[in-house]
Parts: C-alpha cells; sequence; structure tokens
C-alpha cells in the first residue's frame, strides 16, 4: 500500500486526487493538507467530499507517515513547503502551476536529497502531445506556431503552465499565448504549426479534473521508490518508448 500525503487538499484537482485514489486499492491518503485559514480545517474529508464521514480529517500539518507527498497546492507559501519536503526526505510529486524560476530552482535542489518529479500538466497524452511537437520543432525549427488555451474561472495562473511548457518549447513569447477563463469546469490547450503550404493542429481538452488525478497516482506509483533525481513527465515518456 502506497501512503500519501496530500497538499491542497480541498481545491479542486485535491477533490479529484481523493475520489480517483478509491479505484485503487494499492493507494492510500494518509494526510489531507489544507491552507491554515481553511473554512473547512478540521472537519471530516469524507462528509466534506462525498456527504459521507469515512473519519479522515483535513489538517494544516502534517503529522502521519507516509510514502510521498503530492502537492497540488497553489503558489502561495511555495518556499515554505520546499523547506518543509527539505526536512521529510520524502519523494515529492509537485503539480503547482506558474512557479517562478526561484521556486523552480529551490524545487530542483530538492532532489539531490529524494526523487521529485514536477508536473504541471499530469496528463499522459499532453506528455505525448509535447514529444510530438519536439520532433516535429527539430524537423523543421522555421515553423510558424500559435498556442491557446482555455480554463475554468477559477484557474489563478494566466497563462496555464502547460501553454508556457509548450511556448519554451516552440520559442513562442508568452505574450502571444492566447488565454481564456470561463466556465466551471473544464479546459482545453491547442498548438498549432503551420507554414504557407501545411497546418499541423494538435488539441487535448478534458471535461473535468479525473484524468489529471489518475496521471497523478499513477505517477506516484512509477517514480516513488526511483533514486534520488529530477524526474519529468518526458522522462515516463522516454521509458515507456525504451
Amino acid at each position: 500500500m502506497i501512503k500519501i500525503c496530500l497538499i491542497g487538499a480541498s481545491g479542486k484537482m485535491g477533490r479529484a486526487v481523493i475520489e480517483e485514489a478509491n479505484n485503487h486499492n494499492d493507494i492510500e491518503i494518509t494526510n489531507f493538507i489544507v491552507h491554515e485559514k481553511f473554512e473547512a480545517l478540521n472537519s471530516d474529508v469524507g462528509k466534506f467530499h462525498f456527504e459521507e464521514a469515512n473519519n479522515k480529517i483535513f489538517e494544516a500539518s502534517i503529522n502521519h507517515d507516509f510514502d510521498c507527498i503530492i502537492d497540488f497546492a497553489t503558489r502561495e507559501k511555495v518556499e515554505e513547503r520546499i523547506r518543509l519536503y527539505a526536512q521529510l526526505k520524502r519523494p515529492v510529486l509537485f503539480c503547482t502551476t506558474g512557479l517562478k524560476s526561484n521556486e523552480l530552482d529551490g524545487i530542483k535542489n530538492l532532489s539531490k536529497e529524494m526523487p521529485i518529479f514536477i508536473a504541471p500538466n499530469t496528463s499522459l497524452v499532453i506528455a505525448l502531445i509535447h514529444d510530438l511537437v519536439e520532433k516535429v520543432m527539430n524537423f523543421n525549427n522555421s515553423l510558424k506556431v500559435k498556442i491557446s488555451e482555455k480554463h475554468h474561472t477559477s484557474k489563478l495562473d494566466k497563462p496555464s503552465g502547460t501553454a508556457l511548457s509548450f511556448a519554451k518549447l516552440t520559442n513562442v513569447k508568452e505574450s502571444k499565448i492566447e488565454s481564456l477563463r470561463e466556465g466551471e469546469a473544464g479546459n482545453w490547450h491547442k498548438i498549432d504549426i503551420f507554414n504557407n503550404s501545411e497546418q499541423l493542429e494538435l488539441k487535448h481538452s478534458a471535461s473535468n479534473g479525473s484524468i489529471y488525478a489518475q496521471g497523478a497516482l499513477n505517477i506516484v506509483k512509477w517514480f516513488y521508490q526511483k533514486p534520488k533525481n529530477l524526474y519529468y513527465m518526458q522522462t515516463l515518456i522516454e521509458e515507456i518508448h525504451e
């Protein structure tokens, strides 16, 4: 049984991970960590999410044994969390988006002591699209690229971390990314690669967070017993291709 400490347990993705974990008989979430000012702090997680008690409680601090951390919290206080993780010395899956370069450097430094997986997007399909785009751009880097994305209105960062990763890959300026925030759920990312003669259009859509929750739990299974190092979705893709 893999025991998980879930940071950001009350957010959209935290809720999705809690629900998805019920479908995995080899995973148990033992720590449900939320902001210290969260209105449901100390309330029953099951009652809050599913309207039925499960005797597991939202807490502001980590106080149980566990095997791996999944961090779906926002950027707020991320540097404090990095310092905490350095003390805990447990594998961490970072799914926080919108991180600054100095914050990413702090996360990368953790990989000297334990396995760290950075995945602002945990969809395997997005990772495969990323791999394809990289191959296309390596084949012809003179191609033009247009990137657009849409998320629900409660998503704080804009553009999304996924859109920024595609922009970095294709040398598109952040200011050129088209970002929409509308509705209560669902998202899509679209990459158009073209010249005067042909066009490649790639679009990934998700109606809710379940695919990302499933991806996160599968990532944990894959990496939490790996040697201390820095891992990405592309690392996983490369192993699949071998």
